[in-house]
C-alpha cells in the first residue's frame, strides 16, 4: 500500500508595521519594505509633501500606474516612501518601529 505524500502550503499575508517618529510622535502603519501584494493588487508606502502624510495607495493591476494622485489632497507630488530610509512627513526626525504589527490580506 502507497502512502500519499502530503505537502505543506504556506500562505504569506502582508505585514505593516508602525512606525513613530522620535521627534514628534508622528505615527503611521507602513509595510516595512515601501510596498506589498495584497487581495485588492499591490499596496505602495507613499510621502505627499503637499499635506505632510504617508499615505498607502493601492493599484489593482500589479503595476505602478503613470499618474498617482495623494489619497488625501489630490497632489501629483507624492513619491515612493521606505520606512527604513524614509523620514517623518511632519518634522523630517528619524521614524523607527514601534514593534506592533498588523496583518492584511
Amino acid at each position: 500500500m502507497q502512502t500519499k505524500k502530503q505537502t505543506k502550503t504556506i500562505i504569506l499575508m502582508a505585514s505593516y508595521k508602525e512606525y513613530e517618529c522620535e521627534g514628534c510622535g508622528y505615527t503611521v502603519a507602513a509595510n516595512p519594505k515601501g510596498k506589498d501584494m495584497v487581495m485588492m493588487g499591490e499596496v505602495y508606502n507613499y510621502l505627499c509633501p503637499d499635506c505632510k502624510e504617508i499615505v498607502n495607495v493601492v493599484n489593482p493591476h500589479g503595476e505602478k500606474p503613470e499618474k498617482i494622485v495623494c489619497p488625501e489632497c489630490g497632489s501629483e507630488k507624492i513619491e515612493e516612501w521606505n520606512p527604513k530610509t524614509g523620514k517623518c512627513p511632519k518634522c523630517c526626525g528619524d521614524m523607527k518601529a514601534t514593534g506592533v504589527c498588523l496583518c492584511v490580506d
